[in-house]
């Protein structure tokens, strides 16, 4: 059975749109499905919640933008139980574009109801004060988050969302926020041991795949199944650099520059000097104190773009 959950309002108020063309190809084929509608903020999580808290093994197809695959990531309950795939309808559509997914709706409708790829992948969790969430991509805190914030009302991404060029809207923000975002000082500790003080964070980004932002590859060398998460952290340069930096990121080209560094970890305690900002997958949250991110290894199985297992093998070792 394939359950679908779709953000209607994803591209813009487009996603209504791409699943009525999807429903009628599944109709057309006569396939078997259900679909749930999004109208809040979380209501992802919550319908995710519902829908595996079920004992019978099935799809859960995913209609929206990188946003709507974190809240549903986040509301899964049994992952054993759950195949997890995704039609991209949003701006960025960073985790479709790690995963290499097709770009259009067609095309992925048809590599879920055809696959020949299945991916166990890693996800990432980030605690903050009492509360934790999953993310499938990236998390970070600092400059990259507060564009985040804007972005998620920004009229400016409305109207590039309708001339397909959504993932420009970072660029432009990213530009403006860089007049006025203030650095500080961030102290990071690694896997429970190594601790490193930074004294002038613009910001640090945490991912489990190679993409955020709308096609930023901040971490080139990233993995979503090898156990362990990919740090990059901008700290010490002039704000002209880090807006000489910004073209760079889209080829992996950044580490050129000083003041970029990465890591790879397990675990990662982020304590800065003054409240962050922070996102899950591009989702702004209220600035934190105190950020503890760890990778959950080996956690979902996903219909991915390019074949790594086979469905032969996927059928005989996972479902049986």
């Amino acid at each position: 059975m394939y359950y679908f959950i779709v953000n209607p309002s994803s591209r813009s108020g487009s996603g209504k749109l791409v699943w009525a063309g999807i429903e009628q190809i599944l109709e057309q084929k006569q396939i078997e499905y259900r679909v749930f509608f999004t109208s809040y903020r979380y209501h992802a999580t919550k319908l995710a919640r519902e829908i595996t808290s079920q004992n019978n093994k099935l799809t859960l197809v995913t209609v929206g933008g990188d946003g709507t695959v974190n809240e549903v990531i986040d509301g899964i309950q049994d992952f054993a139980k759950v195949t997890f795939a995704y039609i991209p309808t949003g701006s960025s559509n960073d985790f479709a574009r790690s995963l290499k997914l097709p770009a259009t709706p067609e095309a992925a409708l048809d590599n879920i109801l055809h696959p020949s790829c299945f991916r166990r992948i890693d996800l990432g969790q980030i605690t903050y004060g009492t509360y934790t969430r999953r993310f499938a991509g990236s998390c970070g805190c600092g400059f990259d988050a507060a564009v985040c914030q804007e972005a998620l009302s920004s009229p400016i991404k409305n109207a590039l969302n309708r001339l397909g060029l959504g993932r420009l809207t970072y660029v432009g923000i990213a530009l403006k926020q860089i007049l006025l975002f203030r650095p500080a000082s961030v102290s990071l500790t690694f896997d429970h041991s190594r601790r490193l003080r930074f004294p002038r964070t613009y910001f640090l980004s945490v991912l489990n795949c190679p993409y955020e932002g709308g096609g930023l590859k901040m971490c080139p060398s990233a993995r979503p199944d090898d156990g362990l998460l990919d740090v990059c952290v901008v700290e010490g340069l002039s704000k002209l650099t880090i807006a000489l930096m910004f073209p760079t990121a889209y080829r992996g080209w950044h580490n050129i520059f000083r003041g970029v560094h990465q890591y790879r970890v397990k675990s990662l305690e982020i304590q800065p000097e003054k409240p962050f900002p922070f996102h899950t997958d591009g989702e702004p949250y209220a600035p934190e104190h105190v950020l503890t991110v760890s990778c959950l290894p080996n956690m979902l199985t996903v219909i991915a773009g390019r074949p790594s297992v086979s469905a032969a093998a996927y059928a005989k070792n996972i479902i049986s």
